[in-house]
């Protein structure tokens, strides 16, 4: 019997594999031709001018961080500020004397308040009280708070700083970058017609206001930041008191004898409450007195004559 020959089935898995490889290829060049139409609209997109004011940023805050700034020979904008608490027992004497000082240091009292209660005995021994914003010199401001040690008794103190340099160099940078676009926006502004270009001059018109507006911003910014590092802050409060508040690491004795001073102290100036309220309250006692007198008389006769009816 006769058999018929079987077709070899290599030829069959190498014509799939061809096939394969230019669906590939087909699907391939149609994924670049896709990506190839779709680029020019986004260069063109990229490509459009931006509105006026869109480089620059509308706003203050995003554009400070977009100024790089260099600050290896930059000068050190620091900030400094004390908090002095003290104490004195010649009120009148220490604010005379502080005002003195703030003068000769080429300072001044930036705001105050006080207030006028009298010294009277009570158990914390405190009267008149003053607290004084002032700004000295920075290079004065240590020469300053040591002397203020030696006209009042300090009970606290503190100082901090504050460095900043990169925010000034950067709203610097960007203060200068306005200035230069306010001069190229002046120059165009100049040399545009109005009835020509009317479109023009207004867009070129708004936008200078615009950067006006942010350069004075930023100018006021740091002209702030200028007097905030020249002149240091000082903020100081001043206490009348009886005694010195004893320091928390004195001895034991001291602090013992401290407090048996001031709680006789509190004794015989609450004697002396006690007696001024009584000189205070003595005529309305004497008045009470005279009345109660009345009343036990008129009752003592009304009785005398319901025993003589009887």
């Amino acid at each position: 019997m006769k058999r018929t020959a079987q077709p070899n089935a290599r030829p069959s898995f190498r014509l799939l594999a061809l096939l394969a490889l230019l669906a590939t290829l087909t699907l391939a060049a149609a994924l670049t031709l896709t990506s190839c139409s779709s680029s020019p609209k986004e260069n063109v997109a990229g490509d459009a001018a931006p509105a006026p004011g869109a480089e620059s940023g509308g706003g203050l805050a995003d554009s400070e961080a977009d100024v790089p700034v260099d600050m290896a020979d930059a000068v050190r904008k620091i900030i400094k500020t004390y908090d002095v608490n003290s104490e004195t027992k010649a009120y009148d004497d220490a604010i005379s004397s502080l005002h003195t000082l703030v003068i000769d240091c080429g300072g001044y009292v930036e705001s105050s308040s006080t207030s006028d209660s009298s010294l009277t005995g009570a158990a914390d021994a405190s009267g008149r009280y003053a607290h004084y914003t002032i700004r000295i010199p920075a290079e004065r401001a240590e020469e300053f708070v040591g002397s203020v040690g030696t006209l009042l008794h300090v009970t606290s103190s503190s100082s901090s700083a504050e460095d900043v340099s990169e925010t000034y160099y950067s709203i610097e940078a960007r203060l200068e970058e306005l200035q230069a676009e306010r001069d190229s926006l002046m120059d165009i502004l100049n040399a545009t017609e109005t009835k020509q270009d009317y479109s023009l001059w207004l867009t070129v018109s708004q936008r200078l206001s615009e950067v006006r507006q942010q350069i004075a911003v930023y100018q006021g910014q740091l002209n702030r930041y200028d007097g905030q590092v020249a002149y240091s802050t000082v903020r100081l409060s001043i206490r009348e008191v009886l005694d010195y508040t004893a320091a928390a690491n004195g001895s034991f004795g001291s602090r013992l004898g401290s407090a048996f001073v001031k709680g006789l102290r509190g004794f015989w100036y609450g004697l002396q409450d006690v007696l001024v309220w009584f000189v205070g309250a003595l005529p309305v006692l004497v008045l009470m007195a005279a009345a109660a007198v009345a009343i036990i008389l008129i009752v003592r006769r009304i009785r005398r004559r319901h025993r003589h009816g009887q």
